[in-house]
């Protein structure tokens, strides 16, 4: 096992700083390491956010007291599983850190809101990558110092300003590239897809690769500027319709149209050629 991490420990102990583990909700390690801690101890993140119906699966913040507990032990000899990230305070109280990250936990419009995966350590290893570091202390807040695996090595980065910030509008941590997202992308639709138009998916398997032909779908929504769910959705199946029954849909845009009034004008088309066939 790399000894960074327990060097890091080490380190940040003899400073006179707390240590605390960011840990992902559903990891093995969650029960053991809350069982024995008081509710001082720890904080589920997403309580007391629009969140709160997922903490009791999502991600803990824990204070480490023992360096050779056995859940975290246990962790640090696994760091390939992306369990999270540690990180060291000025003393042993989340109150700060835990509001810190429920400011920057949640993405996007009332309702149409999303998580943003703060307990994954490649997000954080992404974020730190793409931050200057004059924006380390607005993402990393009261944390002194995190250790952390990142594309294949434990690494650790110290914040040059702890404190107390607002988040910046807009954030630049949401700029990280992340290399997986088109992957997770493509995955998350075809399953969508197998769940909900099963019978048209099936007849596309006989003629073409579904990855081959959704590649070439979303190259397609790329070109139109459709980034919405809404508008990846309806392209995906009615495209899906098109490729295995008799369905049509005009689809090019008009000259100088731009991407919301030529996805509202597709949509209105559609719906007024499946009145049609009514």
């Amino acid at each position: 096992m790399d000894s960074l991490p327990n060097r890091w420990m080490a380190q940040q102990r003899q400073r006179g700083y707390a240590l605390c583990l960011m840990l992902e909700g559903h990891n093995t390690a969650r029960q053991p390491l809350l069982a024995g801690r008081g509710p001082l101890h720890y904080c589920e993140l997403y309580s007391e956010t629009d969140a709160a119906q997922l903490a009791s699966s999502g991600p803990v913040i824990v204070l480490l007291e023992q360096m050779q507990e056995p859940a975290l032990v246990e962790l640090l000899q696994h760091p390939e599983s992306n369990w999270g990230w540690m990180g060291s305070l000025p003393d042993a109280d989340l109150d700060d850190v835990t509001r810190h990250w429920r400011a920057r936990l949640l993405l996007g419009p009332k309702g149409q809101q999303v998580l943003y995966r703060i307990h994954d350590n490649r997000t954080l290893g992404r974020a730190l990558a793409h931050l200057s570091k004059a924006h380390w202390p607005d993402y990393l807040g009261p944390l002194i110092s995190v250790c952390y695996w990142h594309e294949g090595r434990w690494c650790q980065a110290e914040n040059p300003a702890p404190g107390d910030y607002p988040v910046p509008d807009p954030s630049p941590w949401l700029g990280a590239p992340n290399p997986q997202a088109e992957a997770i992308l493509h995955a998350n639709i075809l399953r969508y897809l197998l769940a909900e138009h099963s019978e048209d998916l099936a007849a596309l398997v006989e003629f073409q690769d579904p990855r081959i032909w959704l590649a070439q779908v979303l190259e397609q929504a790329r070109t139109w500027q459709w980034h919405t769910p809404e508008q990846l959705e309806f392209l995906v199946v009615r495209r899906l319709e098109e490729a295995t029954r008799s369905s049509i849909v005009h689809w090019q845009p008009r000259v100088g149209e731009a991407p919301g009034a030529h996805f509202e004008r597709v949509v209105e088309q559609w719906r007024r050629e499946e009145g049609k066939g009514e």
